[in-house]
Parts: C-alpha cells; sequence; structure tokens
C-alpha cells in the first residue's frame, strides 16, 4: 500500500509571527560593526589605506577625507603599490564598497564638520609629510601656519574634530569614539625625539600636544602609539602584544597592516575608550595572534600625563643642534687640518 505525506501547512498570521522573529534574530545576530559609519582622516597614508580595505572588507560605511581631485585619474591597478601616487591610492579606494570620497583638509573647520556628521567613529590617522631637512633646521624657514606643518595636522586638526563632534546635532547624546595612531612623546630628550623634532618640525612635540587635546575633550578616545612602522611584518616569528596606560615596551618594528587591523578591532571593544595603547611585537611565545584577545583586557587611562610638553621638546630640538653644530665643526676642523697636512707634504 502506498503511503502519502501530507504537507502541514501553518495559518498566514503564524507564517507571519514566524518570519517576524527569524527577522528580528538575524538583526540580532549580525555583526554590530556592520551599522557603523566610520570617519577615515589621512586617508591615502600608510596605516589609512590599509584601515579603509579593512572598513570596506567588514562592511563598514566609511568616509574618507579627501585633499585630492580624483576625476582625471587613470587608475587600473587591481590595488595600490608602495610607487603609487596619492591620486592614484585615492581613486581605487574610492571604488571599494562601503567607501565615500567627501573633499576637504583636516585643517579646514567646515571640512571637518562636513566629515563626521553621522558616524560613529572617527579615525584620525593623519600625519605630516616629510619635510625638507634645511627648512626644519633653519626655524624662520618653517611655516607653522602651513597646511602640511605638524602643528597644522596633529595639533590643529585634532583640535578641529573635537570641536566638530561637540558641535554635532544629534539627540543621542552618544559622541563618535576617536582613534589616534601617534607616538611616544613623553620623552622630549631622548634620541628619538630629539632627531625628530629636529628634522620633522617638532613633530614629536605636537603630536602629543594632540593627545593632550583628546584627553582633556571629555570625548571617548583611544591613542595608538606604535613601535617603528613599516610595511613588512613576518607572520610566522613574531606576535602581537600591547599595553594599556601607554606604559613603555621594548621598541620593535610594527607594520602598517597591524596597526590598521587594531584600529579596526578597537571598534568592537568598548572597554578601549579612554585609553592610551603601547603596540609592539614580541617573540611568538610571548604575544598573541591577534588584538582582540588583548583589548578585551584593556583598561581606561589611569595614570597622570604631563598637560604639556612642548617647551620640552623645544628645548630637546634646540639641544641637539647644537651638539650637531659642535660636532659638525669638530668634523670641519678635522678635514681642514688633514688638507693642510697634505697640502705641505704635496708641496715639499
Amino acid at each position: 500500500m502506498m503511503r502519502y505525506s501530507k504537507t502541514l501547512e501553518l495559518p498566514s498570521s503564524l507564517r507571519l509571527l514566524t518570519v517576524a522573529i527569524l527577522a528580528v534574530l538575524s538583526l540580532l545576530l549580525m555583526s554590530p560593526t556592520n551599522a557603523l559609519q566610520v570617519a577615515v582622516i589621512g586617508t591615502t597614508g600608510n596605516i589609512a589605506r590599509e584601515t579603509v580595505e579593512l572598513l570596506s572588507k567588514s562592511g563598514i560605511q566609511t568616509r574618507c577625507l579627501l585633499r585630492h581631485d580624483i576625476n582625471s585619474v587613470d587608475f587600473t591597478l587591481k590595488s595600490p603599490t608602495s610607487n603609487s601616487s596619492s591620486k592614484e591610492v585615492a581613486a581605487y579606494l574610492n571604488d571599494l564598497p562601503n567607501v565615500e570620497m567627501i573633499m576637504g583638509d583636516i585643517t579646514d573647520k567646515q571640512s571637518v564638520n562636513d566629515l563626521v556628521q553621522g558616524c560613529d567613529a572617527i579615525m584620525a590617522l593623519q600625519g605630516p609629510p616629510k619635510p625638507n631637512p634645511i627648512t626644519t633646521l633653519i626655524p624662520f624657514l618653517s611655516d607653522p601656519s602651513s597646511k602640511t606643518h605638524p602643528y597644522m595636522i596633529s595639533y590643529i586638526g585634532i583640535k578641529n574634530i573635537i570641536e566638530a563632534i561637540n558641535a554635532m546635532n544629534d539627540t543621542s547624546g552618544v559622541k563618535p569614539h576617536i582613534i589616534r595612531v601617534t607616538g611616544k612623546g613623553e620623552d622630549p630628550f631622548s634620541i628619538f625625539s630629539i632627531l625628530i623634532n629636529m628634522l620633522g618640525n617638532m613633530a614629536k612635540g605636537w603630536n602629543y600636544e594632540g593627545e593632550i587635546l583628546l584627553r582633556k575633550s571629555g570625548l571617548d578616545y583611544t591613542i595608538i602609539r606604535p613601535g617603528l612602522l613599516n610595511g613588512d611584518y613576518q607572520e610566522q616569528k613574531k606576535a602581537r602584544m600591547l599595553k594599556d596606560n601607554g606604559i613603555s615596551m621594548k621598541v620593535s618594528p610594527v607594520s602598517y597592516i597591524q596597526i590598521a587591523e587594531l584600529c579596526v578591532d578597537c571598534l568592537k571593544y568598548d572597554n578601549v575608550r579612554k585609553s592610551t595603547l603601547t603596540v609592539m611585537n614580541v617573540d611568538e611565545f610571548e604575544g598573541e595572534n591577534e588584538y582582540g584577545v588583548l583589548l578585551k583586557d584593556v583598561q581606561s587611562d589611569s595614570r597622570y600625563f604631563p598637560e604639556s610638553l612642548i617647551s620640552e621638546h623645544r628645548s630637546g630640538a634646540r639641544l641637539g643642534g647644537i651638539v650637531a653644530f659642535v660636532l659638525s665643526g669638530g668634523f670641519l676642523k678635522g678635514i681642514s687640518s688633514f688638507l693642510g697636512t697634505f697640502y705641505m707634504m704635496m708641496s715639499r
């Protein structure tokens, strides 16, 4: 005897209820970062370009502040290289899904106001371009009001971000989370700080002053202080490590993609707000393979950070200049003595 199975049909009201429940469950299970909108500043820089790609792949709506007109750029490569121009990098990023370019400049208040509207987080990844060493060594040749000067990029730029967030028309009362990549600036007389300040228009000093603005703003921030940034990273030999409260660590190379990953991962952990993270690479068995394991234990800043060190940074740079002058004078004196001796020998 053949048996026939009868399909059980649910009443229409029950079917609608089932669909509604499944829809709610899918929203609850959806990654919380998918609904975010993030602003990125410093779009074509080494860290920012990696960050924008990661945000795009994660389905996060990304608004990028851009100084370059890319309408005339003919860029057909699958991805930019180290030799690609800023315009080519911008054109590539502009074609990624979930990415929108906003024309403007970090030193222009209106540009920043337009950028941050509706954003849940601000990736402040901007940094000044490498200056001409001659102009930075001779103070009167350096113009602090220039849009590419560290004072404008790292200090006024951060000030513009804070003011733009405070002026946002958001009735929810929730302000965007600022994620800022800087560097350790609490040792103005270290050799690294002296050299960078001497050759980079006080870049270390103004980076630190920007940090102070964030800590005093009352807004949510995460300050990231990486080691020696570069484009290479050997995954199999090194592991990730970070410490909160801006605690010092042994300096090591850290890749751009690692810091980009950390910036994006910070969106997932509320406990990283109002924290200063020192980020390095360590031996394989001393760290972790991903930042999430480390971020879940991060605590907010609790120690004292000096309110301003710009005077100390200037003093350190001057000291470095004096030492360089003395050493160069000794070198020239030695060359002069050698040439004099050589001339006397040749004239015999």
